[in-house]
């Protein structure tokens, strides 16, 4: 009897500045894995809220308080993994083109590669102060999903089946993935990340 493939929903949630400085004030997140409940509303569980909150939104929001002349408003964040197809993806994302900003990593060991910022169509010295203000705002995310090396995949049954000597190892990897979790509440989440990518329109 085939298994009904459990149903994909993803969602967009909106978090509101605490700070008191800073201009920017609203960010919303597009693309969040969420539940269908048994009366059918679709909801974020609280661990994965709290997961983009610490991640991105409250990092974005600390930041901006250092950065005076950033006048950015409002930020909508697509999740986007750059290696899948827009078919597989189960939510529309915006179409990138050559305007728009990359900016790659600058931490090797980040699961988060790339921003894309959406053109503003801006010129000159505007688009030099737009662009080194997304750059600054933006750039701090990526120290943010640096995630510890998956240890687990050494202890797998197949991998016990075919190698015996690995469950002298299976001990000790797992005390280390318990003290990823305790150095990092998020090691696990971070690990198994769906996306790669983040695209931001700035208002």
């Amino acid at each position: 009897m085939s298994r009904i493939p459990a149903e994909k929903i993803y969602l967009e949630i909106g978090f509101r500045s605490p700070e008191t400085y800073g201009n920017l004030k609203t960010i919303e997140l597009l693309g969040v894995p969420g539940e269908r409940l048994n009366n059918g509303e679709c909801v974020v569980g609280n661990k994965t809220k709290n997961f983009f909150d610490t991640l991105i939104v409250r990092e974005l929001f600390r930041q901006s308080r250092f950065l005076p002349n950033c006048n950015f408003e409002y930020l909508k964040i697509w999740l986007y993994d750059t290696e899948i197809g827009n078919n597989e993806r189960g939510y529309s994302v915006p179409t990138l083109d050559r305007g728009d900003l990359e900016i790659e990593s600058n931490i090797p060991d980040s699961k988060l590669e790339r921003i894309y910022v959406l053109d503003n169509e801006l010129t000159g010295q505007e688009y030099q102060s737009w662009r080194r203000n997304a750059e600054n705002l933006f750039n701090p995310l990526f120290r943010k999903f640096m995630a510890p090396p998956e240890l687990s995949s050494f202890s797998t049954e197949e991998s016990i089946a075919n190698n015996p000597l690995i469950q002298l190892f299976k001990p000790i990897v797992e005390v280390i993935d318990k003290t990823n979790e305790t150095i990092d509440k998020y090691a696990k989440m971070k690990q198994s990340l769906f996306f790669n990518a983040l695209i931001i329109q700035i208002d």
